[in-house]
C-alpha cells in the first residue's frame, strides 16, 4: 500500500487491494463489487452490460468488426484503445505493474493481482467437483476440462436449473434469458468456478 500511495494512488477500495489516483476511478471500480452495469449492449441478442459508456462502445466493435486503433510500429489493429496500449508494451518492453514484494513486473494489472497470490498463498478458486484449489480461474478451467479427472462434467452449472455448459458466454446468456430474477448474472458467472457443487445453491440464494 505504501508503494502505491507514493505514486499518488490515494483512493483505496475497502473490499480489495486496488487503489486509484482519482475518486471517480474508485467509484467506477466499486461497480465491480456491486454488480452495477448500467450500459447495455444494443446489438440484437447480446446480453452484455458494462460499467461505462466507453467500455460498451469498445465491446460493440466486437460485433461490427471495427478496429480503428492502429499500431504505428507494426500492422496490429485493435478494437479498443486499451488493446492498443497493451499491444504496444510488446514493442517497448514496458511493465508498469510491479510487485512490491519481489522483482516481478507485468504488462497488466490482472496478471499482477494473480502473481500477488504467490506471496499470500491465497487460492480463491475451487473446483466444484473436488478439493482442488488454485490462485486463478484459468487453472480451474484447465483442471476440469483437460485433466480427465472429471470426464463428462461441465464447468458452468446453473444455480437454478439443470442447465450446464463449458462456455462462459452461453452460461451468462442462459441466466439472463431463463432466470431474469437473478439480478446480477455476471456475478453468478464469477462464482460458478468458486463454489463446490454441494454449495452451489448458495449462489442462487445470494440473488433471490
Amino acid at each position: 500500500r505504501s508503494a502505491e500511495k507514493a505514486v499518488g494512488l490515494k483512493f483505496e477500495c475497502g473490499l480489495c487491494e486496488r487503489s486509484f489516483a482519482e475518486k471517480w476511478a474508485l467509484n467506477n471500480h466499486m461497480k465491480l463489487h456491486t454488480g452495477e452495469k448500467p450500459f447495455k449492449c444494443a446489438w440484437p441478442s447480446c446480453h452484455y452490460a458494462f460499467l461505462s459508456l466507453s467500455a460498451m462502445r469498445d465491446h460493440y466493435r466486437t460485433h461490427t468488426g471495427e478496429k480503428s486503433y492502429l499500431c504505428d510500429l507494426c500492422g496490429f489493429a485493435g478494437g479498443t484503445r486499451h488493446a492498443l496500449t497493451k499491444h504496444r508494451r510488446q514493442h517497448t518492453g514496458e511493465r508498469p505493474f510491479k510487485c512490491h514484494l519481489c522483482n516481478f513486473a507485468s504488462t497488466t494489472q490482472s496478471h499482477l493481482s494473480r502473481h500477488k497470490r504467490v506471496h499470500t498463498g491465497e487460492k480463491p478458486y475451487r473446483c466444484p467437483w473436488c478439493e482442488y484449489r488454485s490462485n486463478c480461474a484459468e487453472n480451474i478451467r484447465k483442471h476440469i476440462l483437460h485433466t480427465g479427472k472429471h470426464e463428462g462434467v461441465k464447468m458452468y452449472n446453473c444455480p437454478k436449473c439443470e442447465a450446464a455448459t463449458n462456455s462462459p458466454t452461453e452460461f451468462r446468456n442462459h441466466l439472463k434469458e431463463h432466470h431474469p430474477d437473478i439480478e446480477n448474472p455476471d456475478l453468478a458467472y464469477l462464482h460458478a468456478g468458486t463454489f463446490p457443487r454441494q454449495r452451489v445453491h448458495l449462489v442462487s440464494n445470494m440473488y433471490t
